[in-house]
């Protein structure tokens, strides 16, 4: 084989590994947005609701001068 048949079988196996996971992706994306979204148990093990089935969102550390605190639940600590 000369460099240039070799080049040309290692691009269009590139091409073709992109091209078919670039489909997969595009219709992961489909199917989650029409129908897995609704499901509570694919949201829990992909890690975006809770266990008792309300929606998880990150923690923010705010550093405000003002007392108001977030709406995230504050957890005592006990101190003996």
């Amino acid at each position: 084989m000369s460099l240039a048949s070799t080049l040309a079988l290692i691009f269009t196996v590139l091409a073709s590994v992109t091209i078919v996971a670039a489909i997969i992706l595009l219709g992961w994306f489909l199917i989650w947005k029409a129908f897995l979204s609704k499901f509570r148990l694919v949201r829990e093990l992909l890690g975006q609701t809770n266990p008792d089935g309300s929606p998880a969102t990150p923690e923010k550390t705010s550093n405000s001068i003002s007392g108001t605190q977030s709406h995230a639940k504050i957890r005592k600590i006990r101190k003996d």
